[in-house]
């Protein structure tokens, strides 16, 4: 690594977070944005179809060690590894969701938001698995928690202005929806280009990336990073896409009879929602911060366990019947855990990717991979206990979906415990 060859200039994290930032905003779009206008397109939406459908558009995300082996071999002699697949991935993404508002109609809906949404997610997973290994590049191991925590923090404020403070400050122009699309879209292809600021650390293209993955996967101690990477997310689908629907449940605005959601007349139901992913995001920040600061700065260990405590006892206050306001409440607490929970995971995986100099992006994606396949795995798990629990009240089968939750995201501890501190651990005094 040549880390110290490289002055790390203060805004070259903003230009990093900037990045996470259109991230963020995508993510807060597929989950906060694009259910309700589904729902208002069509009138009647079933919860089941919703996960099935967000876990396909998240699949790309399952794959990302494929887009890390593109960013660690081939680049561009002038412009080195990283930035060609920064940049022309997302103006791809880009024009794409330009073009989503002008194809949508109430008969191809679903269909069009699951195609586009795929294309689209390519493109926003091949530029944060580059920008992952950029990052892994310039920084070192001492700082990663941070950055990540505030990258994180940048996406989780992304997530809030995609979705909740947009459609409340523009609440009342027509058209807000699609318009916001389109604003997307130009914000991905112009940003992506600020990148070309940062120098980038000088490596050879000429990797050996056969013999380099086969390193990666046939090292048995890879294995329980992967387990540990796999149920990290486990939960996150339900946080980001479920969590909101059954809050706005409880608060009467929408029907809802097993997993069939129902629009109650005309009811304008982005505000409303916008306020529940507000206040998640808002937790994130929080706990992104936090955790990462704990993870550098104290122990990566009890960082790690502190969060998945948080985020089981959050689980665990939503099988209680209580008014809708304190489900905000309770939002804002599980979205802390859930920001504390993945830069603590970060600086975890950032560490062990850089055993890896030559092939760190590649490692890291690996592991994102697993991540992402967790939360596809939660999702398509949460569709069929919606199958399952059809013949229950609303309240109790969602509330089955939590604890269930509850109990999957401590799988996560098991791997974990297998990992060699020495790794992973910067202070080796805490090394127990």
């Amino acid at each position: 690594m040549e880390n110290n060859t490289i002055e790390l200039k203060k805004f070259y994290i903003g230009i990093f977070s900037l990045t996470y930032f259109t991230q963020g905003i995508t993510q807060s779009f597929f989950t906060t944005i694009i259910p309700i206008y589904l729902l208002q397109l069509i009138t009647t939406l079933d919860a089941g179809k919703v996960s099935s459908v967000m876990s396909m558009i998240l699949l790309p995300f399952g794959v990302k060690f494929i887009y890390g082996i593109l960013s660690d071999k081939f680049g561009l002699k002038k412009r080195g590894r990283r930035k060609p697949w920064i940049i022309f991935p997302s103006i791809i993404s880009g024009l794409l969701w330009i073009i989503l508002p002008f194809v949508l109609t109430p008969s191809n809906a679903m269909l069009m938001v699951t195609f586009l949404g795929v294309l689209i997610v390519i493109g926003v997973a091949i530029v944060d698995t580059a920008i992952d290994g950029f990052i892994l590049d310039l920084y070192p191991k001492e700082r990663l928690g941070r950055v990540q925590g505030i990258c994180w923090g940048f996406r989780s404020l992304g997530i809030i202005a995609g979705g909740p403070l947009l459609i409340v400050l523009f609440l009342g122009l027509r058209s807000v929806v699609e318009f916001s699309f389109i604003i997307l879209g130009f914000a991905m292809i112009v940003f992506p280009f600020l990148v070309l600021i940062i120098r980038e650390t000088k490596k050879p293209l000429s990797i050996n990336a056969f013999k380099n993955l086969k390193e990666i996967f046939y090292a048995r101690k890879n294995w329980k990073v992967f387990g540990f990477s796999l149920f990290n997310a486990i939960s996150d689908g339900v946080i980001f896409v479920i969590l909101p629907l059954f809050v706005l449940i409880q608060w009467g605005l929408v029907g809802a009879t097993g997993s069939e959601i129902v629009l109650i007349e005309n009811f304008n139901l982005y505000a409303p929602n916008a306020l529940v992913a507000l206040i998640i995001g808002l937790g994130i920040i929080i706990g992104s911060l936090i955790g990462g600061r704990i993870a550098d700065l104290k122990s990566r260990k009890r960082s790690v366990y502190y969060s998945i405590i948080i985020e089981t006892v959050c689980f665990l206050l939503f099988l209680i019947p209580v008014p809708w306001y304190i489900l905000l409440i309770f939002s804002l607490f599980i979205g802390i855990a859930s920001g504390w929970k993945y830069s603590a995971y970060s600086a975890v995986i950032g560490q062990e990717s850089q055993l890896y100099p030559e092939m760190d992006s590649s490692y890291y994606a690996t592991c994102s991979s697993f991540t992402n396949l967790g939360t596809t795995l939660g999702l398509q798990l949460t569709s069929i206990l919606f199958l399952s629990f059809a013949g229950l009240s609303v309240f109790v089968t969602y509330a089955f979906i939590f604890l269930i939750m509850g109990i999957l995201i401590n799988v996560d501890l098991l791997p974990f415990n297998f990992m060699d501190p020495k790794e992973y651990e910067i202070n080796r005094a805490l090394i127990e």
